[in-house]
């Protein structure tokens, strides 16, 4: 009777701890899936132009990451309905500019489908965003809504206190600078490695 007693508590423990590596297993095997899911929804396809444009710039590389992932999808030749053109979406004017700016010589729109000019005239802009305004909110809302319309509500009460903008009117930017933010953590957990 002790015997079977001894038996079945081996079986027993034999069983929980089966139970115990498989559910580690699954575990596992889940958070790697997650992290492959997590890796494909937040690619990187461009570290080295991002790496060298951010650092020319002094930008936080996962930014410059996160506002190529939610301006275009990391697609190249992506356009907007407005005409926005490129991995990081920059107006063909807007392009000419920086290319002035640069002394870029003979630019054309097609140079924004050209990854690391895109890349280097959208941190540049950022850059230039940057030096204008004294934190990445603001950065963003005029990365997106353009820097007049951000101007304006920083002079309206109704969206800044004290030079702070508190609330952004334009639903499709609030929403773009909480996205944004968002990805650049995303980045910074899934790409220390790459972008560090």
């Amino acid at each position: 009777m002790a015997k079977r007693k001894r038996l079945n508590k081996a079986r027993f423990m034999r069983v929980i701890l089966i139970g115990l590596a498989l559910a580690a297993l699954l575990s596992a095997a889940a958070y790697f899936a997650s992290h492959a899911l997590e890796k494909r929804t937040y690619a990187l396809l461009y570290a080295e132009e991002i790496k060298a444009c951010a650092d020319e710039y002094a930008l936080s590389r996962y930014l410059v990451a996160a506002v190529i992932h939610c301006e275009s999808g990391n697609d190249k030749n992506a356009r907007s309905y407005r005409g926005a053109v490129g991995l990081m979406q920059i107006m063909p004017e807007t392009g000419a500019w920086i290319a002035a700016e640069l002394g870029v010589e003979n630019y054309t729109e097609e140079m924004l489908l050209e990854p690391a000019q895109n890349i280097r005239f959208g941190c540049w802009y950022l850059r230039y965003l940057s030096e204008r305004y004294d934190d990445t909110k603001k950065v963003l809302a005029a990365y997106n809504a353009g820097p007049g319309n951000l101007e304006k509500w920083l002079k309206n009460p109704e969206y800044a206190l004290e030079g702070q903008l508190v609330s952004i009117p334009f639903p499709e930017t609030e929403h773009y600078v909480e996205k944004v933010g968002y990805a650049c953590q995303k980045y910074e957990e899934l790409y220390e490695k790459e972008l560090g």
